[in-house]
């Protein structure tokens, strides 16, 4: 007796998994966000009340010091404020200036990695695109993470470079790094659930880049990894051109 064929996923369901995968994301992003602000408010109070405790009133180092923290208390709270057009719930095509989204995302991901001394490059041939603005802030936490995750603390200089390329067909965006890159048995599985690249990560199950794809494919564009070990990795998004207004379906 043959088996019979399995069912393929209908529409709807396509479309529900790929609107709990957006959701998954973002509470995972907000998660991490949380903890990381509580941690950075809570070590740069306990800072201030340290040297304010230490300082007397003709210490001025001491009081430029505390006046240094609390501006970058300030700074990094400033950066939450997320850029314009921009919220969880947000499924409509909007114009989508990307300088400074894929700046504040990387100073992001820089902070919750440790990884300060990166450099990040930019060549953007257009100056918006026209997206949905959660799925690309999604795609874009998660591949600037992972050239973060991967550096190479050996090399003098580590960087990540981001490129956009517009065209009459859609947005064509390349993410790419001077990192540790990936052997060839780990390119083959890097966009399976649960996989892990590295042995020991600091992180949860490495779903990210998997669940990326999905909502990459789900949105009619596609997502391909180069790498080689040793020489750093290019992630090369393609996203479909929308309509203004346009909603996911």
């Amino acid at each position: 007796m043959i088996p019979a064929a399995p069912a393929r996923p209908s529409p709807d369901s396509q479309r529900l998994s790929a609107y709990v995968a957006d959701l998954e994301l973002e509470v995972d992003r907000l998660r991490k966000q949380g903890q990381f602000v509580r941690q950075a408010v809570l070590d740069t109070l306990k800072e201030i009340v340290r040297r304010a405790d230490a300082a007397s009133a003709a210490d001025v180092p001491a009081v430029a010091a505390m006046v240094t923290a609390a501006a970058d208390l300030a700074g990094m709270l400033q950066e939450l404020r997320e850029p314009p057009g921009y919220h969880p719930a947000h499924d409509q095509v909007v114009a989508i200036a990307v300088r400074p989204l894929v700046e504040q995302v990387f100073r992001w991901q820089q902070r919750l990695l440790g990884a300060l001394d990166v450099q990040l490059r930019l060549n953007l041939e257009a100056d918006h695109v026209e997206w949905f603005p959660a799925r690309l802030r999604h795609v874009l936490d998660n591949l600037l993470s992972n050239a973060l995750r991967y550096r190479d603390s050996v090399k003098a200089g580590s960087w990540v470079d981001v490129r956009l390329r517009a065209s009459a067909e859609g947005y064509e965006i390349q993410v790419s790094d001077n990192g540790l890159g990936l052997p060839a048995d780990a390119r083959e599985h890097l966009f399976e659930l649960l996989f892990r690249a590295a042995p020991v990560r600091p992180t949860g199950p490495g779903v990210g880049l998997a669940v990326v794809k999905l909502l990459v494919e789900q949105s009619g564009g596609t997502l391909t990894v180069d790498s080689g070990e040793g020489q750093g990795t290019t992630f090369t998004v393609f996203l479909p051109v929308y309509d203004l207004d346009d909603h996911l379906g």
